[in-house]
This record gives C-alpha cells, structure tokens and sequence, in this order.
C-alpha cells in the first residue's frame, strides 16, 4: 500500500468480514449508508477522524503511522409492536458479533497493525410514528473502532 490512508481497504475487508459472519447473515452489510432502503438489520460505516506521524526524520522516504477512529453503525428497526427491550436486545447481538469480529481478526489487512472496537453510543426510540402510536422502535449503536496502520511509501 502507498501512503495516503488504508481507510477504504480496511472499510471493505470489514464489510466483506462482517457479512460472512454467520451471526449476522441476515443483516444487510453495507459500506456506506443503505440510502433508498431501509433494512430491518443492518450496519454502514460513517465518519472517521485520524491522526498521522512520520515515526523517524531522516533523509529519504518515510513510512506513515496512521491511527484512525472510524464508525460503524449498528442498527435494529422493530415494526410489529416487539417494544424497545426486544430491539435492544437484537441490536446488542449484532454488537456482540462486531466485537467478536475485530477481536477474532485485529490485523484485517497487511497494513493494519491493529483494529478494536474503542467503545459505542446508543440511541433508541420511535421512528416513523405519524399517527401517535408507538409500534415502531429503533435501536442504533454508533461503535468506534480504533484503528492503527503502518503505510510504506510505493
């Protein structure tokens, strides 16, 4: 790999990963956000954030730490009345199985030193509820995963 990031081959190993976990073959794994669909189960990556260094000065080419934080959303929409407890509950599975993912397989490409969940935030409630009933429920986890990379020049 070249320097520059390894931010897209990461995001593509882990949706390649992810979506052949047998855990998660019913969940729509997708590298961006599925826009035009609205999956019952699903996870896209959004944002990340990052922080280079040239580890040594000297003459010559250097190779690039890169440490990024890039974030996976996991989210579970309940249509038939379940209640907010059942949809946590399978929202927090699929979690499970992210976390088990990047535990299982910390170096996911050659240039990855290492890659682990680095924590998550939940956001729950009703969505798409016109009419003032509360059959809708949702649970999303926006996980942060830390990623770090050694990148030599080409």
């Amino acid at each position: 790999m070249s320097t520059g990031t390894s931010l897209v081959a990461f995001k593509q190993a882990s949706v390649a990963g992810l979506a052949a976990r047998p855990g998660l073959a019913d969940v729509c794994v997708l590298y961006e956000f599925p826009y035009g669909s609205n999956p019952v189960r699903s996870m896209w990556f959004a944002g990340a954030e990052s922080d280079n260094s040239i580890p040594v000065m000297r003459a010559g080419t250097k190779k690039v730490d890169e440490e990024y934080v890039v974030t996976l959303v996991v989210q579970v929409l309940k249509t038939q009345g379940e209640g907010q407890p059942a949809c946590d509950l399978d929202a927090a599975a699929l979690l499970a199985e992210v976390q088990q993912f990047y535990a299982e397989n910390p170096q996911i490409t050659p240039e990855i030193m290492w890659a682990q969940v680095g924590g998550w935030e939940q956001s729950i409630g009703p969505f798409g509820v016109a009419d003032g009933g509360d059959a809708n429920r949702g649970s999303r986890f926006e996980v942060r995963i830390v990623v770090r990379a050694r990148l030599f020049p080409s």
